[in-house]
């Protein structure tokens, strides 16, 4: 392998695959939980996602998601006009987008994001305006949100907790958001695809405990990334009927209902609680390893309450850009990362890189400590 760090100036997704591919480094760059390293947390010989079915109803998955919402959240949502079932949570995001905006509008977006906001938000002719999160904890700062909110601001996007941050929403931040929309037109996009992925120290809240934003709220949950399955990538909004209709419409002219079968299998699952708190034990167990790991190292992981994407900081190691640092950790360590400015609409560089701790043991063990020795 003769690649040189810095040769690839501009690194993008392909270039940084086949630059992984070719060096033979250990791949933690995937945006999906693997399900190979969740398999593995458990005796090989046991079929999981089959255990405890037996005994579920047999009823639509509507209804079976209006009664998993029930239990966990104490909300009642109509199963016939409140809930839309789509393939993947990108297309939901953007599905809420569209229902929401016309040109002219303004919409607030926290970064770093990992679906294409600036392109949804385009797409539907209004303009994209950034906030980022302030580290080291990458909290929304609410000050800055109430100078940002203008007559053409109609909508926020909002994910808790956060896939690259592990990040979520307090009840105080509740609250503010309540407070700062109160007597507008804005709409919020809250995206809780990893709500089910929280760790014992996580709050566990949702927007689901607060009527008043759920009045206004497009909610977006995935069914296929809490159980770590990809062979279908189903997610579902819920939302009020009068923006459910628009939601509604939209969808049935661009996309097909996902496989709903599928669907109901992924409810069942999260529907039996042992399962549906196992990748979430999985995730911990694997965050506590890597901050053990480098604790002595020049490596800073940030501290979160949920998700199977780390951030890592190297402030203390190198004045370099992300992308030089991901092509060094590769070249010389064999360890892909992302690089977090490709999170950022302006590529801006914060000295973070990403990590998916969803690997079968052995490879995962084997980046850590490779890392560590850097």
């Amino acid at each position: 392998m003769t690649q040189k760090i810095g040769e690839i100036s501009t690194l993008s997704d392909d270039s940084l695959q086949k630059l992984i591919k070719e060096s033979g480094a250990i791949n933690m760059t995937s945006l999906l939980p693997s399900e190979k390293g969740f398999q593995e947390f458990f005796d090989s010989n046991v079929d999981i996602y089959n255990f405890g079915m037996d005994f579920l109803e047999n009823i639509n998955p509507y209804q079976k998601l209006s009664n998993y919402t029930l239990k966990k959240y104490f909300r009642a949502i109509n199963p016939e006009t409140e809930i839309a079932f789509v393939g993947g949570v990108n297309l939901a995001v953007f599905l809420a987008i569209a229902s929401s905006v016309k040109d002219g509008d303004s919409v607030i977006v926290f970064e770093p994001f990992t679906s294409n906001l600036k392109a949804a938000v385009e797409l539907c002719g209004a303009r994209p305006v950034y906030i980022p999160l302030k580290g080291p904890e990458f909290k929304i700062d609410w000050c800055e949100v109430q100078r940002a909110i203008n007559a053409t601001t109609k909508l926020m996007v909002i994910s808790s907790p956060h896939l690259l941050t592990g990040q979520a929403l307090t009840a105080e931040d509740y609250e503010e958001l309540q407070r700062l929309i109160n007597g507008t037109k804005i709409k919020l996009v809250i995206n809780e695809s990893m709500v089910e992925l929280g760790y014992k120290n996580h709050e566990g809240t949702s927007v689901n405990f607060y009527p008043r934003l759920c009045q206004v709220t497009y909610r977006v949950g995935s069914l296929n990334i809490p159980v770590a399955l990809a062979d279908s990538e189903i997610a579902y909004c819920i939302a009020p009927e009068q923006l459910m209709a628009t939601y509604r419409n939209i969808h049935s002219a661009i996309a097909a209902n996902p496989n709903l079968s599928r669907a109901e299998d992924y409810i069942n699952i999260l529907s039996v609680e042992i399962e549906g708190h196992m990748l979430a034990d999985f995730l911990e167990e694997n965050y506590k390893k890597l901050l053990e790991a480098l604790k002595e190292s020049k490596f800073q992981p940030i501290r979160q309450t949920a998700g199977y994407m780390v951030m890592i900081g190297y402030k203390n190691y190198a004045d370099i850009r992300d992308v030089e640092m991901v092509e060094k950790l590769i070249v010389e360590k064999g360890v892909g990362l992302l690089p977090l400015s490709w999170f950022y609409h302006d590529r801006q560089c914060h000295r973070y890189v990403a990590m998916n701790i969803t690997l079968p043991q052995n490879e995962f063990r084997e980046a850590i400590d490779r890392l560590a020795s850097l």
